[in-house]
């Protein structure tokens, strides 16, 4: 309690040393008040653990196990099922492959069960360029972001391991050894330097004809 001077504190002490004696005892001295529990704020999704956007095969991500929700070994009509209706499929004459387009037709994605019967498996998810000249990335990419317009550099640098080889009837390609089913290959034109295409596939080298 703040007072003055003179006479008022002379007055105010008396009363203060009565009121200490008939209480039997010092005062109780209020404690501090404990701060206000602050908000919790939960920590926003990192891009890693956000869901794609099956909408936009551009935010998918690739992997030995296949390409965004379209997994290697999954059911092919019913993940054909799942994806929204710009995915298609010419069931009369290649009932085992679905296509994607970008609206943009930067890229375009195809994938494909075995052509025996239709309980077979998805084999093999591929995204790849649709113009001629491959000019920067485009379209789904791995977990150290490189997919379609990726050089040759950059892969080897991120998968040392990596494998090089010339495809059986055109191009080149270089494939990422996996633990898994599945294994990542990047293709390229012969002589070119950056990957015009990416593919998971279970097969020794990626398709040169889906539906031939």
């Amino acid at each position: 309690m703040r007072v003055r001077t003179g006479v008022v504190a002379l007055l105010i002490a008396p009363l203060l040393l009565a009121g200490c004696a008939t209480a039997g005892g010092p005062r109780d001295v209020p404690t501090a008040s404990e701060p206000a529990p602050q908000p919790t704020v939960s920590p926003s999704a990192s891009p890693a653990e956000s869901e794609p956007d099956l909408e936009d095969p551009s935010t998918w991500t690739v992997s030995a196990d296949g390409i965004g929700p379209v997994l290697i070994g999954g059911d092919f009509d019913a993940t054909l099922a799942e994806l929204p209706t710009t995915w298609m499929s010419d069931g009369a004459s290649c009932s085992w492959a679905a296509f994607w387009n970008a609206p943009d037709t930067s890229f375009g994605m195809h994938f494909v069960r075995g052509p025996e019967d239709r309980s077979a498996p998805i084999s093999e998810i591929s995204a790849s360029a649709m113009a001629d000249s491959i000019s920067g990335a485009v379209g789904p990419v791995t977990d150290e972001g490189l997919g379609i317009g990726a050089t040759r550099e950059e892969i080897l640098a991120a998968y040392p391991d990596a494998e090089e080889g010339t495809a059986a009837v055109d191009g080149e390609w270089i494939r990422v050894p996996s633990e898994s089913e599945g294994e990542i290959f990047f293709q390229f034109l012969t002589g070119g330097d950056r990957a015009w295409a990416v593919t998971v596939t279970t097969r020794d080298e990626p398709s040169y004809e889906v539906c031939g």
